[in-house]
């Protein structure tokens, strides 16, 4: 079925296009919610971050857009996921929150410009290594299961995320971005 009629009946509540989304999508979903809780997520966690997943789709149906309906769903499973991984962890007490120290808010400014530096750094790579670092790193793929998605081998994945990320450091380099070790 095309994605567009798929959407269109995703958006008119149509529970039978849902069924085809879940059938379509599942084991994709399931694989990204279980690479980023490797070891601390139970298969049970998975089954039902998978679910809390369709059901999120189901009710934003209308902001999926044609040919981005994969990418969408991959978004929300990465949210999902760390978001239940930060919940397992130790709960902060209100009052240790609080406080925003100025060092902190010059951290997360930091943050931000270099994520949007790495975002154009990213785009500015060709289409299958910006794919496969998006892979490796975003949706926490081993190099195996790209290669087998993407019709490489796995030691052609391995070569374009070393040459990727070498021309990624190029690039946040001449863009004012160094990495500083600590000498001992």
């Amino acid at each position: 079925m095309r994605e567009r009629v798929l959407l269109q009946q995703l958006r008119e509540k149509d529970s039978t296009a849902l069924r085809k989304l879940i059938d379509s999508y599942q084991c994709y979903v399931a694989a990204i919610i279980r690479n980023i809780g490797r070891g601390i997520l139970t298969e049970d966690d998975t089954e039902e971050l998978t679910a809390d997943v369709f059901l999120a789709a189901w009710r934003t149906a209308d902001k999926m857009q044609e040919g981005k309906v994969q990418p969408y769903l991959a978004a929300i499973a990465r949210n999902k996921a760390k978001s239940r991984l930060r919940s397992q962890k130790e709960a902060v007490p209100l009052e240790d929150t609080m406080v925003i120290e100025a060092a902190d808010l010059q951290e997360e400014v930091e943050h931000t410009l270099l994520a949007e530096a790495l975002r154009d750094a990213i785009s500015s790579l060709s289409k299958q290594d910006g794919e496969v670092l998006i892979r490796y790193y975003y949706y926490y793929q081993q190099t195996s299961e790209i290669a087998e998605e993407m019709g490489l081998s796995s030691s052609a994945v391995k070569v374009r995320l070393h040459r990727a990320r070498k021309k990624l450091k190029q690039l946040l380099i001449e863009r004012g971005y160094t990495y500083e070790t600590e000498s001992i």
